[in-house]
């Protein structure tokens, strides 16, 4: 079994972060934490604008004390969340110094092509979080790279 260690996915929407989560949680073998398949479990598909971040920042909480208890028990944890801001890493980055345990950021990136042609795909299936064309543009400027001072891995193309 693996060590009890936190590896949180950094990327954008559509750029693979489901994907290569659900693949580290079997080569691990770890416990992940997708908070969009909470979301369409706890709120459906495509919950409403104005109560979106309230239920989305219910989901966190929730999934945070799942995840914290998971690494107490000695179980390697797979934040599938994006982390899109400086300040989101550096609270997570805290976090886990304050609950003794390593810390891996797994950065995943792709063009805005190759994921809005994901996003898209994504909308036709079922089961999935829907996110409209014009919600990826407006959230595009709020997602912050990682900086050349944040120590990330990246993830190479995904199958």
């Amino acid at each position: 079994m693996a060590e009890p260690r936190i590896h949180a996915l950094h990327g954008f929407i559509g750029s693979g972060k489901t994907t290569f989560a659900r693949r580290l949680e079997q080569e691990l073998p770890g416990m992940r934490f997708t908070s969009d398949e909470w979301m369409v479990a706890l709120y459906g598909q495509d919950p409403p604008a104005d109560l979106f971040p309230v239920y989305h920042s219910r989901v966190l909480e929730l999934m945070e004390t799942q995840w914290v208890r998971a690494l107490e028990l000695g179980v390697p944890v797979i934040l599938d969340h994006g982390f899109w801001t400086r300040a989101s890493r550096d609270a997570l980055r805290a976090r886990a110094a304050g609950l003794g345990v390593p810390l891996t950021f797994h950065v995943l990136a792709v063009p805005d092509e190759e994921a809005l042609r994901r996003v898209r795909a994504r909308n036709e299936g079922a089961g999935a979080l829907h996110v409209a064309e014009e919600t990826y543009w407006l959230f595009r400027g709020r997602f912050e790279a990682m900086g050349a001072d944040e120590e990330g891995v990246m993830v190479g193309k995904l199958s």
